[in-house]
């Protein structure tokens, strides 16, 4: 007794061809629909930033700012008299979002701490005067960062009455200057890595390296524009009388949470994509 076995033939054209059927609801409307297919990658998007805490301080960041720009914004319309229905719903809800934000920050400090241990030291006669420099000021970034997190951390404790809530009021000044300090600083390397990339992008000799590179510069401009918005925002920090307007916080703290959320959002979507 003998058994056939029949091979099927398969064009070279059949490239779209599906080996294995869809295994859930989703995913078998997903792909019969452009646009369904879109939504379920930017709602499994936004599941992965949503689950590390910086995610979700971003995300947090963007609507409390909106909100702010948005009372902002209403209040230099000629409904002054009128005003807003939910003006105090809206900032109770800004209010809560700022805790939120803080404690989902608490003992950030160990991130500067890691930045502290990985920085490569180039000190020695094989190093060039410029390189030296730079290291010397990640250095000083680092401890500056450092600093910074840990008198926010006594502010977050302060305010929600872990510690003297008199604190608050004594170390955010002292906040506002270590992290305008740490702005300054991240500019400068952040520039510095714009250029170190384009020299890069000029000695490219493939097609994946220029791709790598542009993509790489095209981030180094995302935190560049971002630190801008920082800036704006910390200088309202530093001297609350500078803008006669809110306005101006508002709409940078607003850029710059959206920047930092489209860069974590980009780098899970890539991911996604992969």
């Amino acid at each position: 007794m003998t058994t056939t076995v029949a091979e099927k033939q398969i064009s070279d054209n059949a490239k779209n061809l599906l080996i294995r059927p869809p295994v859930t609801l989703i995913e078998y409307v997903a792909l019969r629909s452009p646009l369904l297919r879109h939504i379920t990658r930017q709602l499994l998007t936004l599941r992965q930033v949503m689950l590390i805490s910086d995610g979700r301080d971003k995300v947090l960041k963007v609507f409390q700012y909106f909100s702010k720009a948005f009372l902002w914004a209403s209040d230099v319309e000629n409904n002054k008299e009128r005003g807003f229905k939910y003006t105090e719903n809206i900032n109770c809800l800004i209010a809560q979002f700022s805790i939120t934000r803080k404690l989902l920050r608490l003992f950030h400090a160990t991130d500067p701490i890691n930045k502290i241990y990985n920085i490569p030291l180039a000190y020695g006669n094989q190093y060039t005067r410029h390189q030296k420099i730079m290291t010397t000021l990640d250095i000083i970034d680092g401890f500056v960062c450092l600093a910074n997190d840990i008198v926010d951390d006594i502010v977050c404790l302060s305010k929600i009455g872990v510690l003297d809530r008199s604190l608050a009021k004594k170390y955010s000044p002292y906040s506002a200057r270590l992290w305008m300090t740490g702005i300054w600083l991240d500019l400068n390397s952040v520039y510095q890595r714009i250029a170190a990339t384009n020299r890069a992008l000029e000695n490219a000799n493939t097609k994946e390296e220029v791709i790598r590179f542009v993509r790489e510069k095209e981030r180094h401009y995302y935190d560049f524009i971002k630190l801008l918005f920082d800036l704006v925002f910390c200088i309202g920090d530093c001297w609350p009388t500078f803008y006669k307007s809110g306005g101006w916080q508002a709409i940078s703290g607003s850029l710059s949470g959206f920047m930092s959320l489209f860069k974590i959002w980009r780098r899970f979507e890539d991911n996604l994509l992969c």
